[in-house]
């Protein structure tokens, strides 16, 4: 048994990073996982929401929740749950943007309840991510997430604006 045959099948982790040895001695380099249609649209989710906050892991938002403001995990588990917050899952783990939550307790964003109440019967949970992280031309071409804090009225003119395009030219952009 060569030295490197030896090495890869004691320790488990380096068969990912050491090339195999097919028919005795010509190395074949390990598969690469190529991004998939998610992985990139992840990529753009993470970036459009950089300026905002970015996103959190359910569990890193869990772990900043405050109980004594009424915030705690079964309220965030809850409002997950039932769509009062927005969130997606990807790579089977449920991640939220920062921007629908106060920075002190991790209570929601005034005015969040209002927009999601007019969205999430129209989009589901990527669509309605997406949503508040594109420019939108009823909020001057910025973005629902970035308006929420200052102009929460504004961004629930801009939900209820959805409801009225044709189901076609409002999926077409997400």
């Amino acid at each position: 048994m060569t030295e490197l045959n030896k090495v890869a099948t004691q320790a488990p982790l380096a068969q990912h990073r050491l090339p195999r040895l097919v028919s005795g001695s010509m190395p074949v380099a390990p598969a690469l996982d190529l991004p998939t249609a998610s992985d990139q649209q992840f990529m753009t989710m993470l970036k459009a929401y950089r300026h905002s906050g970015g996103l959190l892991r359910a569990p890193d938002v869990a772990a900043r929740c405050r109980p004594h403001s009424g915030t705690d995990v079964r309220t965030l588990a809850h409002w997950i749950a039932q769509r009062q917050v927005v969130s997606f899952e990807w790579l089977s783990r449920i991640w939220l943007p920062v921007f629908q939550f106060q920075r002190a307790d991790m209570s929601r964003q005034q005015g969040l309840a209002e927009v999601l109440s007019e969205l999430v019967g129209v989009y589901d949970n990527w669509q309605l991510a997406n949503w508040f992280a594109l420019p939108n031309h009823w909020l001057a071409d910025t973005t629902p997430a970035d308006r929420l804090a200052d102009a929460p009225a504004e961004v629930l003119t801009a939900a209820r604006a959805e409801q009225f395009l044709p189901t076609a030219q409002r999926l077409a952009r997400y």
